[in-house]
């Protein structure tokens, strides 16, 4: 897998507004080639997040640090007897965006935490890969990194027309559950959505966001948001308050 470069911006949007700003978008981009075939044209986004026992991740992002990352094990829809996953690496730099990503097997996840080999899934893996392979496992285990949540979502997700570089995409019923392991990671029971009410929005370009874009970020009234799942998904669940008591100390 590549290695992907970019800016992204991040909308908190009212539900009632999605058809009419799906609308706006339309004349200029199409639906992502994995949303065709999707019931409303969404796919599940799955994701455990990892950290270290306090939460060194969650406060890098609290504390508005200008360098900061973060890592994730992702998968998409249900269970199939071959899943896959990908672990990421999403560090941001200013205001730009880097993530190095490598695909495995779903049930080779835990090898990340018992010290075994880990194999890419492709046949003929990248370089690139390889080496996100190998950053992932060594912060994981040099860190000593854990799962720490999960967080699910539907995404409606569209690619430009013309500007190919350009991504839009709609996260909706964002919801989170305290892992401790990759095998929840299909759990729907007892997770706790929030932003009830709200869609995000995210825009994702490299260079600068082309004038149509602005102009319906405009017509709509939104604001850039600096918005995290990840630290959204850990404040919903009053567990983790002990450790950031501990961490402020």
């Amino acid at each position: 897998m590549a290695q992907f470069e970019r800016k992204e911006y991040k909308y908190y949007v009212p539900q009632g507004q999605i058809e009419s700003l799906r609308n706006r978008f339309l004349p200029y981009m199409e639906h992502d080639p994995f949303c065709i075939d999707m019931e409303n044209f969404r796919y599940c986004v799955r994701s455990v997040y990892l950290d270290t026992p306090r939460l060194l991740f969650y406060y890098e992002k609290l504390t508005g640090l200008k360098y900061r990352k973060k890592l994730r094990v992702r998968t998409y829809n249900t269970p199939t007897e071959n899943t896959k996953a990908f672990l990421e690496i999403k560090r941001k730099i200013d205001d730009t965006i880097y993530k190095d990503r490598a695909k495995i097997a779903l049930s080779d996840a835990p090898k990340l935490l018992d010290g075994s080999n880990i194999e890419l899934s492709d046949e003929a893996p990248s370089f690139t890969e390889k080496i996100a392979l190998d950053r992932f496992v060594y912060l994981t285990r040099r860190l000593n990194l854990e799962p720490k949540v999960l967080v699910a979502y539907e995404r409606e997700a569209f690619v430009g027309t013309y500007e190919t570089d350009l991504r839009v995409t709609f996260d909706l019923n964002v919801r989170s559950f305290p892992s401790s392991n990759f095998d929840e990671i299909f759990r729907e029971d007892d997770l706790h959505a929030f932003s009830a009410g709200y869609f995000i929005l995210e825009v994702k370009f490299w260079g600068q966001m082309p004038i149509w874009v602005r102009n319906i970020i405009r017509d709509f009234r939104l604001h850039q948001q600096s918005i995290s799942k990840y630290c959204n998904g850990i404040d919903a669940w009053p567990q983790f308050d002990n450790v950031q008591e501990v961490e402020r100390l």
